[in-house]
């Protein structure tokens, strides 16, 4: 599944990226929004930090990054560091939900070769080079991958539903064969099914940027044999997909395939979802814009109006970005952004 595209959206206030494989199935993605530029840490940055608290009992201590946020770095017993010290600190994974990002001693005393994008591509296998493609604002293939990322759940190539639920703990798998007529034998069947499932697994581990314990529930009957195939399925794609450590058990005798893979980005649902899964009220708002925007541009003579619900309007408002002046200057003063009571953005000519 090695990249064979990478397309570009560039919508005021963010920039969507994804990666595509040569089945056109999307790989990896990428964002970077106006809004986090100064607020959070990107993996790959370095960043002079100061070294807030020695938590020893916790193996590490607590830096102060220059935006403000705490990350958390690991610290031999010899560290030799006093608290107050400061450092020159790269992140090695960003911020969670409810964890804070992580970082590690660097002795780079420059700012990062490479744009975050550039960084993000090279952290891709035999992506490095490969051409970006800018596309219109509202593109399917762009638009589509990013609905695939955030869903609950996805159909496997050869029928079948993967349900994934991400919970604190990790990452649950469920594998549902409703609706799928496999021929041969039942093991063989088995066999086929988990393979498949163990290897879009990987993909939807580089999809949504997941990490940590992932177990996915596979389908008997597995054998020790079966059971290693699985597991090498797994391996094998997500190698071809991600730079990230990666190790797998093969199935347990209760049909449980264990695999701990190493945290990088943030989960794609962490930055643009609320814990209920709604969307966050930047989410929301930038989503409207985005669609404003895609319809100015087909009606470049009409003047429009969007109307956002209340808390991405409130959000917008409050965010210092100025977003509407950059609307007024790419598209002349012929859109209005205004608050209503609805819970979807909403857009009409005026």
């Amino acid at each position: 599944m090695p990249v064979a595209r990478i397309l570009r959206e560039t919508a005021i206030g963010e920039t969507r990226w994804v990666a595509l494989d040569n089945t056109g199935r999307p790989v990896a993605l990428h964002l970077e929004r106006l809004s986090d530029r100064e607020t959070r840490a990107h993996l790959g940055d370095s960043l002079d930090a100061r070294l807030r608290a020695i938590q020893s009992r916790q193996g590490g201590g607590f830096m102060e990054l220059p935006s403000g946020e705490n990350a958390f770095i690991r610290l031999d017993e010899n560290h030799g560091l006093t608290e107050g010290q400061s450092l020159r600190v790269e992140v090695v994974a960003e911020a969670r939900r409810d964890k804070l990002s992580r970082v590690q001693k660097t002795g780079a005393t420059d700012a990062p070769e490479h744009s975050r994008d550039t960084r993000w591509r090279k952290s891709l296998p035999d992506a490095a080079f490969v051409t970006v493609e800018d596309v219109a604002i509202g593109d399917a293939e762009i638009s589509a991958a990013w609905d695939e990322a955030l869903s609950e759940s996805v159909t496997l190539p050869g029928g079948g539903t993967l349900h994934i639920q991400q919970t604190k703990a990790l990452v649950a798998v469920d594998l549902d064969t409703s609706g799928r007529n496999d021929a041969g034998r039942a093991a063989a069947r088995a066999l086929r099914i988990n393979t498949e499932a163990a290897q879009e697994l990987a993909r939807q581990a580089s999809l949504r940027n997941l990490g940590g314990a992932i177990v996915l529930d596979c389908i008997s009957p597995i054998n020790r044999e079966s059971g290693l195939k699985t597991r090498d399925a797994f391996l094998a794609a997500f190698r071809t997909l991600s730079h990230r450590n990666a190790r797998a058990l093969a199935p347990s005798a209760f049909g449980l395939m264990e695999a701990s893979v190493a945290w990088g980005a943030s989960p794609l649902a962490d930055r643009l979802l609320q814990p209920d899964s709604q969307p966050t009220d930047e989410t929301l708002c930038l989503e409207g814009l985005r669609q404003l925007q895609r319809e100015a541009r087909s009606q470049p003579m009409a003047r429009m109006t969007l109307a956002l619900p209340r808390r991405a309007y409130d959000w917008m408002a409050a965010s210092g970005l100025d977003l509407t002046r950059q609307l007024d200057e790419t598209f002349g003063a012929r859109l209005t952004v205004l608050a209503h009571d609805h819970s979807k953005p909403d857009i009409f000519q005026t």
